[in-house]
């Protein structure tokens, strides 16, 4: 045992109780509790809401990697309460911007339940089409639909 003084051996005892509780706590929270990502270099660009019977149900995240011209779309749940199904279609406007194309789906081929996405498409100088939709019980669903919504 080294001894360096009781000053040093009571920093060791508080400094361990410490530890042991963030590895505790670390180790307890699920890998989804953070929810989807499009990755660390994407900037958050705008976000929507997506409203089902007047309710705030959920959101239509765009991001940007300025680096690579690369946008992201998710479509999140708000809230901890499963869906029924949650959509997303994300696509790439011409340079005229009269049409769309290369697009992107998740959720059309299988219920999502909590989010959907990440979608990527390269779309530098670009105008982005999206398309949110989330059904909360089978009946009741809303829709985002945004033109134009982030021209990188």
């Amino acid at each position: 045992m080294i001894k360096f003084g009781g000053r040093a051996l009571r920093l060791a005892a508080v400094m361990l109780p410490t530890l042991t509780l963030t590895t505790v706590l670390a180790s307890t929270t699920p890998a989804s509790a953070a929810g989807p990502s499009c990755g660390s270099r994407y900037a958050l660009r705008s976000t929507h809401s997506i409203y089902v019977s007047s309710k705030v149900r959920g959101y239509l995240k765009v991001y940007y990697n300025s680096s690579n011209g690369y946008n992201c779309a998710l479509a999140v749940r708000k809230g901890s309460t499963s869906l029924y199904s949650i959509k997303l279609k994300l696509c790439v406007y011409n340079a005229a911007r009269t049409k769309y194309g290369n697009c992107k789906y998740d959720g059309y081929s299988k219920r999502n339940h909590w989010y959907s996405g990440p979608l990527y498409v390269y779309a530098r100088h670009r105008c982005l089409y999206v398309k949110a939709s989330i059904n909360t019980d089978g009946s009741h669903s809303g829709e985002l639909t945004g033109k134009k919504v982030h021209c990188g």
